[in-house]
């Protein structure tokens, strides 16, 4: 018979042994996750220069709320988007050296998401503009997220301050298709604010879930999106889906648009508007892609958001016609194009759509600029 008290002793040591094993374990987990955060950091720095203790993991990290509403931040930088000390995307911008200033507003399609560095649209503008003899001063203000209201709030409020002899603007109509309808930021007029994060914050756990995305096969990322379609839907009845284009929504648009233009007016400035154009202009109808942009707009249905963006499309083009101004219409083009080699989902642009909007935008932005940019070969 084993004694009572050496079994206790087994006992004891197992527990002891056990617990060492799961510190160990603790440990070693530890180590790995601060070895690939080290990892993302420095690769971040070797690749774009992000600065190591930056604890930015997103575009929206880009972010200040300040007095003005919200907006870039200006010499805040993360991956491959930098912004400049105006608080615009690109480089430092160099006025001595230009004609004219031509300011680009809108939300993630003008700020850049899929494409390479410097190959956002209203970079590829500069640069087609610069080498058509076009000496102009082009200056990216676009941002994720930036409503028509929001857009028409930073001009007013702190970009009309640029001095901008040309204002070029590119919609986002299915934002009038959300939950509730667009509005200005709030104004907040204590010190400025960004998101409040430690410099230890993450960085690898949004490189993970970006990751994992991708990784996901289509058939089983296109049922995701579905299910969140039906729960977002599930808790309203059925008249909260919009079935058809809903008129006041089209007719916020189109005002919205309208003082918009009374602002680009009022701050000196020329106005140059462009229908906003996406992957199923021509035969595409790829229903998976279709329902992912479904999945940002629950409300409204895969057709309805289609009809709703000819409407607004006809909106644009009638303030235009009505007020005299300069138009970018670049919907046969995109119509005649490879829809997939143009697109990166179903409106934002891949490096080659970028320079075929670019391409589209040449002539408006040169004419309303002042100068006459020589003809391609």
């Amino acid at each position: 018979m084993v004694p009572r008290q050496a079994t206790a002793m087994d006992h004891s040591e197992k527990r002891a042994i056990l617990g060492g094993r799961i510190l160990w374990g603790v440990c070693l987990a530890g180590l790995a996750a601060l070895a690939i955060e080290v990892t993302v950091r420095i690769e971040d720095w070797l690749r774009w220069r992000t600065p190591l203790l930056s604890s930015a993991s997103s575009v929206a990290d880009l972010a200040v709320t300040d007095e003005t509403g919200r907006h870039p931040m200006p010499h805040s930088a993360y991956g491959k988007w930098k912004i400049n000390s105006l608080g615009t995307r690109g480089p430092e911008p160099e006025p001595e050296r230009s004609e004219a200033r031509v300011l680009v507003l809108g939300a993630s399609e003008t700020f850049g998401l899929y494409e390479a560095p410097d190959h956002e649209y209203p970079r590829q503008l500069a640069d087609s503009l610069h080498a058509s003899g076009c000496e102009v001063d082009v200056l990216n203000a676009g941002f994720v997220g930036m409503s028509l209201p929001t857009v028409e709030q930073d001009l007013r409020l702190r970009l009309a301050r640029l001095n901008p002899d040309v204002v070029v603007y590119y919609p986002t109509p299915p934002q009038y298709l959300d939950e509730a309808l667009p509005r200005r930021f709030p104004i907040d007029a204590s010190p400025p604010m960004t998101k409040a994060r430690a410099w230890w914050y993450p960085r690898f756990a949004a490189r993970a879930r970006t990751q994992l995305k991708q990784m996901l096969p289509a058939a089983i990322a296109d049922w995701i999106r579905a299910r969140d379609i039906r729960q977002a839907r599930a808790s309203h009845d059925d008249q909260w889906v919009f079935d058809a284009v809903p008129s006041d929504r089209l007719q916020a648009f189109e005002m919205d648009l309208r003082v918009l233009v009374g602002t680009i007016h009022a701050v000196g400035s020329k106005a140059v508007l462009v229908t906003h154009v996406h992957r199923f202009l021509g035969q595409d109808r790829d229903e998976r892609v279709l329902r992912s942009w479904e999945r940002f707009y629950p409300r409204a249905t895969g057709a309805t958001i289609l009809a709703f963006e000819e409407e607004a499309a006809e909106a644009v083009r009638r303030v235009a016609a009505d007020s005299g101004l300069a138009l970018a219409d670049p919907w046969a083009a995109f119509a005649r194009a490879e829809s997939s080699e143009v697109f990166a989902d179903f409106s934002h642009f891949t490096d080659l759509g970028a320079s075929l909007m670019a391409s589209e935008l040449r002539h408006a932005a040169a004419t309303a600029a002042g100068c006459s940019p020589k003809q391609e070969p």
